[in-house]
């Protein structure tokens, strides 16, 4: 998968492999079984392959950024 291509919803596939998963985020292949093996990541088990709808997926990692919460900025002066 190109992520340069990819540019609204419908460009993705329907559903995602772990390798799209990397990809699309930018992470490591640990990283990316990690978070495909947390309990709140909509994985689907099909012939002991991890998938993830591209929906489910969005959905989550829509999810995620509302979870996340900025570190505060602290300045210091000298």
């Amino acid at each position: 998968m190109n992520t340069a291509n990819i540019s609204i919803k419908s460009d993705l596939p329907l559903v995602l492999h772990a390798k799209d998963i990397q990809v699309l985020l930018g992470i490591s292949k640990g990283k990316t079984y990690e978070i495909m093996n947390s309990a709140d990541f909509p994985t689907i088990y099909i012939n002991k392959r991890m998938l993830v709808t591209t929906e489910a997926f969005l959905e989550w990692l829509s999810q995620e950024k509302r979870r996340v919460k900025r570190r505060p900025i602290f300045l210091y002066r000298d």
